[in-house]
């Protein structure tokens, strides 16, 4: 045969391969004190979700649970420093009780789609995710409270105070809940339909939350809890029709 028909075989293409979606797993360099939790939280997760499973759990547990309460209460005030009044302290307790109840609420349908899903999950770890995800949500809620405090403080709208509220808090559960599906890849699937179905419920879980423990905006009424049951959709297009 000619060497001029002869053609050079393609290159094989290399395989795909997924990246570690948390490259960084590994014990943190220094003592997990607060301030570095905060840090490596930030910056290297996988860091704090190999303390929580194998390395400090306790302490990194404690820390974590501190950040959300905080980030949690103080945007909970920013919210109440729009009304004034009893809503300096009854925004705050509402949020952080609001987001502990979903929290608990949800935990179980984490653990048990994340199963499903072919994880190598337990009850421990599936807390340690959800604890995770939530600081992270509280810490972008903190770097959003100067924003927030303006506007509760330029205008006089629940209308649009609502809507920024929610546009926050969708902002920063994309953080967390991004974070908590990377975290659960680490222990051994890519498939995140089912992890997809419990974000959808706990988004749901927490819009009907602050519906059921109304006004958390705006001023509040004569009881600390609402008589009337209703839908969050329903709710908003109401305070929306009142604008």
């Amino acid at each position: 045969m000619d060497k001029k028909d002869q053609t050079p075989e393609p290159p094989e293409l290399p395989e795909k391969t997924h990246e570690d979606p948390l490259k960084d797993y590994e014990a943190m360099e220094n003592s997990p004190d607060l301030a570095a939790t905060i840090d490596n939280l930030l910056k290297s997760p996988g860091r704090v979700l190999y303390e929580w499973q194998e390395g400090r759990g306790g302490l990194v547990g404690r820390h974590l649970g501190l950040i959300a309460a905080v980030a949690f209460l103080l945007f909970g005030l920013i919210l109440g420093l729009f009304s004034g009044g009893t809503q300096l302290w009854a925004a705050p307790v509402k949020v952080f009780g609001g987001i502990l109840v979903s929290a608990l609420i949800t935990l179980p349908s984490l653990y048990v789609f994340s199963c499903l899903g072919g994880i190598d999950m337990t009850l421990r770890k599936a807390g340690g995710l959800l604890l995770l995800g939530l600081a992270l949500v509280g810490m972008v809620l903190l770097g959003l409270c100067p924003v927030a405090w303006i506007f509760s403080q330029s205008t006089q709208s629940v209308g649009f105070m609502g809507f920024l509220v929610l546009l926050f808090w969708l902002v920063s559960l994309c953080f967390g809940v991004l974070l908590i599906f990377r975290s659960a890849r680490k222990f051994g699937t890519d498939r995140g339909g089912y992890l997809v179905l419990w974000a959808l419920i706990f988004v749901t879980v927490t819009m009907q939350m602050s519906t059921s423990l109304r006004p958390i905006i705006g001023p509040a009424e004569e009881t600390f809890l609402p008589q009337e049951k209703r839908f969050f959709l329903g709710h908003w297009f109401e305070v929306m029709g009142e604008e």
